[in-house]
C-alpha cells in the first residue's frame, strides 16, 4: 500500500501523489551494493581484492580492500564534509573530477583501513569507479541492465536534471526567520553524489526493489546474507564498535554493505536513511516478517518518525 499526503510542488498547489518521483539520496547506496556483489558473482573481482587492483592509476587506495568500502571502514575522507566542495555543488562533475577530489582529500585519511568506522560517500564513489572499470559501462548503465531493469523499476533510475520526469517533486528547506518559512532548497547536481546517491525512485518502485532483493531475484541467497551482515573491523568486532560514540548511541546499529542492521518491535531492521538538499528519505526491511516501510518526504528540515510508524504495525498486528 503506498499513501501520499501533502502538497509536491507548494508554487504550484501540486498535491503528492502515490507515484510521485522523488530523489532517494543514500538509498541509492544498497543498490550500488548489489551491483558490487553480482559482479562479485561473475568472478570479475572478490571483496578482498585491493581497490587499487581495479584502479591502479589511484595510487591513493593503498590498501584498501572492496569489502572496507562497502562497510565504510576504509579511511577515506567523506568529500562531502569537504567545505571547499560545497561552492560548486550545482555543477556537473566526472567520475575521473570525482575521484581526484577524493584522491586530494585521502593524503590525511581519517585512520588506517579497517581500523574503525565512519560514514563516508567517498567510499561508494570509489566503488562506482570500480563497477565502471569492470563493466565498461557507466555507473548508469550497468545499473539499469544489471539492478533496475530485471527488477521492473520502471521510475527508477539515476537523476539528471535534463530528463522530463511525470510526477517530479520539488523539495524544500526552512528559512531562519520563521517556523513556517520555506524556500525552494539548494540544487545539488546528481553527479555529484553519484554512486552515493543519486537515484530518484517512487515508493511503489522502492518497494518493488525490496522484493527483488530478498527474493533473490537479483543476487544468490549467498550474496544476500553477505551484504545484510555486519561488517566486520580489523580486530574482529562489529562495525558499531568502530563508530564515533554518538552514532552508537544514537543508531544502536551496525552497518553492512549499504544498509544499516538493527533490531525493532518489528524483528531484525535491514535500513538506511537518506538526506540531500530538499529531501528526507528512509527505508527498511524487516525479513522475519516481510514488512518493509519507505518513507520520503520533500522537506530537510524534519525528521521521519519511522519508530512511530514501526510501532503502529506491530501493534495492529499486521505483520
Amino acid at each position: 500500500m503506498v499513501y501520499a499526503w501533502g502538497r509536491a510542488d507548494l508554487e504550484n498547489d501540486v498535491p503528492l501523489r502515490a507515484e510521485s518521483v522523488f530523489p532517494i539520496a543514500s538509498l541509492t547506496k544498497q543498490f550500488t551494493a548489489a551491483l558490487v556483489l553480482d559482479l562479485v558473482e561473475e568472478g570479475r573481482l572478490t571483496l578482498d581484492d585491493r581497490a587499487a587492483m581495479h584502479l591502479p592509476q589511484r595510487t591513493w587506495l593503498g590498501d584498501i580492500t572492496v569489502y572496507q568500502l562497502l562497510v565504510q571502514t576504509s579511511g577515506l575522507p567523506d568529500y562531502a564534509q569537504d567545505p571547499a566542495g560545497a561552492a560548486g555543488k550545482a555543477g556537473a562533475r566526472t567520475t575521473d573530477e570525482m575521484l581526484a577530489w577524493i584522491g586530494r582529500l585521502a593524503e590525511r585519511p581519517d585512520f588506517a583501513p579497517g581500523a574503525r568506522w565512519a560514514y563516508s560517500n567517498s567510499n561508494y564513489t570509489v566503488l562506482g569507479a570500480i563497477i565502471e572499470q569492470l563493466t565498461g559501462q557507466s555507473f548508469e548503465e550497468a545499473l539499469n541492465a544489471r539492478m533496475l531493469g530485471p527488477a521492473g523499476l520502471s521510475m527508477t533510475a539515476v537523476d539528471d536534471p535534463r530528463d522530463l520526469v511525470p510526477h517530479r517533486v520539488s523539495g524544500y528547506s526552512r528559512l531562519d526567520r520563521g517556523a513556517l518559512s520555506l524556500a525552494n532548497a539548494a540544487w545539488i547536481h546528481p553527479s555529484m553524489p553519484g554512486p552515493a546517491g543519486s537515484l530518484r525512485s517512487t515508493a511503489g518502485d522502492l518497494l518493488r526493489w525490496n522484493e527483488a532483493l530478498y527474493s533473490g531475484a537479483l543476487l544468490s541467497a549467498r550474496s544476500v546474507s553477505r551484504m545484510t551482515a555486519p561488517g566486520i573491523l580489523a580486530d574482529g568486532r562489529t562495525t558499531k564498535f568502530g563508530m564515533p560514540q554518538a552514532w552508537q548511541d544514537g543508531l544502536k546499529s551496525d552497518y553492512a554493505m549499504g544498509l544499516f542492521v538493527s533490531s525493532s518491535p518489528l524483528g531484525p531492521r535491514l535500513w538506511h536513511s537518506g538526506d540531500i538538499d530538499g529531501f528526507t528519505t528512509w527505508m527498511a526491511h524487516y525479513p522475519e516478517t516481510g514488512v518493509t516501510i519507505v518513507m520520503l518526504q520533500n522537506g530537510d528540515f524534519l525528521d521521519l518518525d519511522h519508530a512511530a510508524v514501526e510501532q503502529a504495525i506491530a501493534s495492529a498486528g499486521d505483520c
